[in-house]
């Protein structure tokens, strides 16, 4: 392919990639494909800039850092009461003990620590309920779940004699409130605890505040 042309003012032969007719002086016009490449070069130059223009201020949250998403859920300031299922719960006391009861017959030690945990419940619904220990658990911020100890409940329960309203399979009927104690054994360096708790059996979830 010759890569000369004709200048089209003085019909000389000059170079296709030359500006300027070195014989007349005339400036050249630039070819079609040469203008499209040109163009296509300017087009993505454009690109990259605005491109770098707008991501300056973007902030990557993937792994928990910078600002929170605009439709992140709020968290949830836990209260000592709530209601299940229109049963109202309330946590009355959180105490750490190293053992309960008071003789050598209603004794228990702890293998980590005891969490006694006061809790009342009044029935708002229409029919009698069914409250148990096993309605209760504690959960630390390790996320794990505690179950009551029987034994260290029932050492409780007999050192406060009169005074102690047991919350095994009891009964509670409408418009009544009864008061007991959950008596957890969990790890000494175990923190950060809410208690889950059902109104009744067969009551919704809910979780509340102890300390």
């Amino acid at each position: 392919m010759s890569k000369l042309q004709a200048c089209k003012t003085c019909s000389k032969e000059v170079a296709k990639t030359a500006k300027v007719c070195p014989h007349c002086g005339v400036k050249l016009k630039m070819g079609f494909l040469k203008k499209a490449i040109l163009g296509l070069a300017g087009f993505i130059i454009l690109i990259v800039v605005i491109a770098n223009l707008g991501g300056g201020d973007k902030t990557d949250t993937s792994n928990g850092g910078g600002s929170k998403p605009a439709n992140a859920p709020a968290a949830v300031e836990l209260a000592k009461e709530g209601i299940s299922s229109d049963v109202k719960i309330v946590v009355d006391s959180f105490e750490s003990k190293d053992q309960v009861g008071n003789n050598q017959f209603s004794t228990k030690k702890a293998q980590g620590v005891f969490k006694v945990t006061k809790v009342t419940l009044t029935n708002n619904q229409k029919d009698a309920i069914t409250i148990d220990s096993n309605s209760f658990k504690l959960i630390d911020d390790q996320k794990r779940e505690f179950s009551y100890s029987s034994e260290a409940q029932f050492a409780l329960e007999s050192s406060l004699g009169d005074k102690s309203e047991s919350f095994f399979l009891k009964k509670l009927n409408p418009g009544l409130s009864a008061t007991g104690h959950i008596v957890f054994d969990v790890p000494a360096d175990a923190k950060g605890f809410i208690l889950e708790a059902r109104g009744g059996l067969t009551g919704k979830k809910i979780q509340l505040k102890v300390e």
